[in-house]
């Protein structure tokens, strides 16, 4: 019978590597998500987006989250009632709202984010390039993925 591991060993295809890579780190985050927190895994790129870019408006957030803006503002309508959030409305634009984070949603974010590097230091840690240099080959690839894309479509 044939094991996932082998699966993965003998492929050629970047694609079920990074499958892989995405499906494991899924399953980890979203353990401490549902455990530790009160956002819901589907909401997780959102609430880490916001840490990064406090004072960004949910236009925005959609769109580097691959979002439509009505899930982004039904996701953001559960985070203000769990307290996680505040909206402002835009000063150069009174149609939107300027999204921060409470204390509480700072605190859970950062949680996540040490998570993150729990994550990221276990897979690594065998490896024989750098964090650093894994980070770069990966930006790149990613970069040349949205690049190829956007020729394509």
């Amino acid at each position: 019978m044939i094991e996932y591991d082998d699966i993965i060993n003998d492929s050629p295809f970047l694609v079920n590597h990074l499958i892989t890579l995405s499906k494991t780190h899924d399953f980890f985050i979203n353990k401490h998500i549902k455990n530790n927190t009160e956002i819901l895994p589907s909401q997780y790129y959102m609430l880490l987006f916001l840490y990064y870019e406090m004072g960004t408006n949910q236009s925005d957030i959609a769109k580097a989250c691959l979002m439509d803006r009505s899930g982004v503002s039904r996701a953001f309508k559960d985070f203000e009632e769990k307290g996680l959030i505040t909206r402002e409305i835009d000063e150069n634009n009174k149609r939107a709202y300027k999204i921060t984070l409470t204390k509480k949603g700072i605190e859970t974010s950062e949680f996540l984010i040490e998570k993150e590097k729990e994550w990221d230091d276990m897979i690594c840690e065998e490896l024989d390039i750098s964090r650093n240099d894994l980070l770069k080959l990966l930006t790149r690839i990613s970069m040349k993925s949205l690049e190829f894309n956007r020729t394509q479509f």
